[in-house]
């Protein structure tokens, strides 16, 4: 009887699905036939806010239609974009008692032009007066002519300048800036970066106690709060390391106007005016100033300190016109919606609505397709589409997708899953045992067992596939060896299979953020895995990110699963160095070794792409045998593609983007489309 009545009402349901398919069917024969590539997707439209993507499908359509001023290569190696080239220099600025000894100090510079070369061997590139300043600028980041410029105009006496940090409980922009218009004092402040509402960083020039105490006066007064100041380093010299991008000519939007360096600047201020989670945001919040010069050809970005990472940020960070931004200074989630921002990659969108989405290439190009997306698309919708081969791709792919799609192509991993120890736990601490876990972990099995679309990982402190990227081997699965070294080590296993020493047993806590499926099901697996090596571990959920945070923060935890979101970046300082393994810091597993400490501060003070290879092998052959993490695979999605689609990998198996399918697909001769058109009995 229930069968009956499922064929009774679900007949009627089908055939109307069949009739809108046969609609849905004309519409995408005419998008293949002028070479469309039709995308079934089971998720609602996408927002494309191109900063946030909730989705890989939604960040890869975004990265077809908005560019980045430098892009990572197929072969992991930046490359122009909008931005056709780029340059590092050094601003160093000198303060006087007055404009007659800045004058003084430059004219003195200018004599040793001639003498021995000087100039060139300092890598002095100018030297002007602005005011009572010397400007000073080098070819190079780094270079000891630096300090031989400013041993020439030492006895010129150069004003003392101090790093000061004014921190409040209340907003502080607003009284801020109300002080600096109306205070004659303000005029000794020569920088200031603010670190969010409420925090702000300064250069005082000169005598500075006068400005301090005016300062703390006026702030107090106008936040109603008693705002503290921490004075942070003295220095002769501001040091300012300068990047420069040259913007290609010709580059336009979508709708006609051309690409410049403003447009840059105001995305990057954008960016700078808000809190979203951004890769590389820490290089972000390094910039002192942006200007556009040139007549828009060039973006000039000062950043405050010595940070060679700085570079990977402009990597695949979309760029937005500045005319909508000038529309949109708060833009949110409808904002996208409602008005998509022009964009300047190889795509351009030309329909749009809650269903689907079309994007047609930018510039004719023989060979190039069009993408036909389908959202909300259900099972039976998608199966149809996948039977009449009217569709290409279906993304994810279900099981009942793979089963008549004969490729499956994982896309690029984004993050991984890892597991920190704390290297100040009572047993963790010993180096050998975090070796015998990592010995008995079998990756094999998690992903066999795990749910979801996961890959292998290597054991690199950085992300796959970048130009430094090392590729380190993992440690091999060997239970027995892993055995072995807890009985070497004085804990042998009991009859129940648990590691001890006298009474006490080999134990911790295994932290888990969320209540996440696949966190869950990997923590156990780990449970038991390591079980068989004579480790009990006890598992803990914690679902608050912030508290997880204060956790970590606190160092209260024994060992935590953690995923790792891959960036563009060469800096780990922030989360191996020892001035970061102290409470608050981000050196959660408390790693403490000089030699350590100076191959990350020179990592992170590296300007040079070239050179980041080989100071990330010498880190990486220092720290990875601590063993002060363990990783385990990467998250991927996974597309079924249809046998017409062509050449989509360098490789089988490799992954694979939107932009190397639109680059690579040659498409075979079109199947004739299936007439799905119903016919009732006479």
């Amino acid at each position: 009887m229930i069968l009956a009545r499922t064929f009774i009402f679900g007949f009627p349901l089908l055939v109307g699905a069949l009739a809108w398919w046969s609609a849905e069917v004309a519409t995408r024969s005419r998008a293949r036939q002028t070479g469309g590539i039709v995308v079934m997707l089971p998720q609602n439209a996408p927002v494309l806010n191109p900063f946030l993507p909730a989705t890989e499908v939604e960040r890869e359509i975004t990265d077809l239609v908005y560019e980045p001023l430098l892009r990572i290569g197929t072969d992991g190696a930046l490359q122009p974009a909008l931005a056709e080239l780029w340059r590092w220099t050094q601003d160093v600025t000198c303060w006087f008692a007055d404009e007659a000894t800045a004058k003084q100090a430059q004219e003195r510079l200018q004599s040793q032009i001639g003498v021995k070369n000087l100039w060139a061997n300092w890598k002095l590139s100018s030297a002007r007066v602005q005011g009572n300043a010397l400007l000073l600028n080098f070819s190079e980041t780094a270079t000891a002519g630096v300090q031989n410029a400013l041993e020439v105009i030492a006895d010129l006496h150069p004003q003392p300048a101090a790093f000061w940090r004014v921190e409040c409980h209340a907003p502080l922009r607003a009284a801020w800036e109300h002080f600096m218009a109306s205070s004659p004092q303000a005029r000794q402040i020569q920088r200031v970066w603010f670190d969010g509402a409420n925090a702000c960083e300064i250069v005082v020039v000169g005598p500075a106690q006068d400005v301090l105490d005016d300062m703390r006066g006026a702030l107090n007064t106008a936040t109603k709060e008693t705002c503290a100041l921490h004075l942070l380093g003295e220095l002769g010299a501001l040091v300012e390391p300068v990047l420069d991008l040259d913007i290609r000519p010709g580059q336009n939007w979508h709708d006609g106007t051309p690409v410049t360096a403003e447009d840059a600047r105001s995305t990057l201020e954008f960016l700078r005016g808000n809190d979203w989670p951004l890769p590389n945001r820490e290089a972000l919040r390094h910039i002192q100033s942006l200007e556009s010069r040139k007549n828009g050809a060039q973006l000039h970005v000062t950043f405050r300190r010595r940070y060679g990472p700085a570079l990977g940020m402009f990597a695949d960070l979309p760029v937005l016109p500045a005319g909508w931004l000038r529309v949109h200074p708060d833009a949110k989630e409808a904002d996208f919606i409602r008005e998509s921002p022009p964009g300047a990659g190889s795509y351009r969108i030309t329909a749009r609505d809650a269903h689907s989405l079309i994007l047609v290439p930018a510039r004719r190009e023989a060979g190039t397709p069009r993408f036909l997306f389908n959202f909300s698309a259900s099972p039976l919708m998608t199966q149809i589409g996948v039977r009449t081969r009217t569709v290409d791709l279906v993304w994810p792919a279900a099981a009942a997708d793979r089963a008549h799609f004969t490729q499956l192509q994982f896309t690029t991993p984004r993050q991984r899953l890892v597991v920190l120890w704390n290297t100040r736990h009572d047993v963790l601490k010993n180096v050998r045992f975090r070796e015998a876990l990592a010995l008995a972990t079998d990756i094999d099995d998690l992903v066999r067992r795990v749910p979801g679309r996961l890959g292998h990982a290597d054991a690199s402190l950085f992300a796959p596939g970048l130009w430094f990227s090392t590729r380190a081997e993992k440690v091999p699965f060997a239970l027995e060896k892993a055995r072995q070294i807890l009985t070497d080590e004085g804990w042998p296993r009991d009859v129940s299979g648990v590691a001890r020493r006298g009474d006490r047993a080999f134990e911790f806590t295994l932290l888990v953020p969320s209540t996440d499926v696949m966190h869950m099901r990997t923590a156990e697996r780990l449970a038991a895995q390591w079980f068989e090596a004579g480790a009990k571990i006890k598992i803990e959920h914690v679902q608050d990110a912030r508290l997880l945070a204060q956790r970590l923060q606190e160092h209260r935890f024994d060992a935590v699963l953690l995923d790792q979101r891959f960036e563009v970046s060469w800096d780990q300082l922030p989360w191996w160095h020892s001035s970061q393994a102290n409470p608050g810091g981000t050196n959660f597993c408390g790693i403490a070794d000089p030699q350590i400490d100076l191959q990350l501060e020179a990592l992170g003070g590296e300007f040079d792409p070239a050179r980041v290879p080989e100071r990330v092998r010498g880190l990486e052959s220092r720290l990875l045998p601590l063993h002060p993490l363990l990783t385990l695979f990467t998250t991927h999605d996974e597309a079924a593609a249809a046998p017409s689609l062509q050449d989509m990998s360098p490789a089988a198996g490799s992954s694979w983007t939107l932009r190397k399918l639109a680059l690579a697909t040659r498409r075979t001769p079109t199947a004739p489309v299936v007439d799905l058109k119903l016919r009732t009995a006479d």
